[in-house]
């Protein structure tokens, strides 16, 4: 009897577990377009960050990315005065750059970069 009170409550507690498991949400990566604050012509974005904002660039590249294929052109932009940054994301055959953008940046040398 002891026995399969015994197998009884670790199937229970087994159960149990794969239940809240199974519940908590999966952590998954959201598309850029979930998480992006602002789009729209790639000369308002860059009007908006260079005029609006008053920022400068500080470094662009080119995106050779198989899983970004849509994606010409990544931009940073900061304001060191207020601590302001802004990543742009230029896109490929179509007219329109997002803007995504925060506050309380700090700035690093590459020697400065501690691991």
């Amino acid at each position: 009897m002891k026995k399969i009170f015994l197998m009884f409550v670790i199937i229970l507690i087994i159960s149990l577990c794969i239940m809240v498991q199974s519940s908590l949400p999966k952590e998954e990566v959201k598309p850029l377009s979930d998480i992006v604050i602002y789009c729209n012509t790639k000369e308002f974005v860059h009007d908006m960050v260079s005029n609006s904002y008053h920022m400068q660039i500080a470094t662009k590249g080119s995106v050779n990315d198989e899983h970004h294929k849509h994606l010409m052109e990544t931009q940073l932009w900061i304001n060191s005065n207020n601590n302001q940054w802004s990543i742009v994301f230029v896109y490929k055959n179509v007219d329109k750059s997002c803007v995504l953008g925060g506050n309380d940046m700090e700035l690093y040398s590459p020697s400065e970069i501690k691991e």
